[in-house]
């Protein structure tokens, strides 16, 4: 494609707007996610650390603004973190959430994981993120 065709503007299955240069990384993002889905013996430990961090940023920017509550996501192999707001009307304390990188980007997915909440609190369920 020349440089006016990737400056166009695609409509996404989810309905938004977005220019054409982003085509590549949601392909390849329905693609990887959606290897792990399938069970055939891919999880998310199998993606390379910078797919599942680039995971992550998309997932808590499409998480913002989502009911939920607060959460932060802590990986215990990285030295980053992610923050879901929660909703407004959320007076809890924030849930911390730990694991590998895999195990909270697979968390933040919606995916089964193996990440662990801080004290007595339960790894949150989170919402649908697409």
């Amino acid at each position: 494609m020349d440089d006016n065709q990737w400056a166009s503007r695609v409509l996404t299955a989810q309905g938004r707007t977005v220019a054409a240069t982003e085509i590549p990384w949601l392909r390849s993002r329905e693609v990887w996610v959606h290897a792990v889905d399938l069970g055939g013996g891919i999880d998310f430990t199998a993606l390379p650390a910078d797919l599942l961090t680039a995971l992550c940023d998309d997932i808590v920017t499409k998480r913002r603004g989502a009911p939920g509550p607060e959460v932060i996501m802590r990986p215990t192999d990285r030295a980053t973190r992610w923050y879901l707001p929660g909703a407004p009307d959320t007076a809890e304390e924030a849930i911390t959430v730990t694991g590998p990188l895999a195990e909270i980007t697979a968390c933040l997915a919606g995916r089964p994981n193996g990440a662990t909440a801080v004290g007595s609190t339960a790894v949150p369920v989170l919402p649908a993120w697409l």
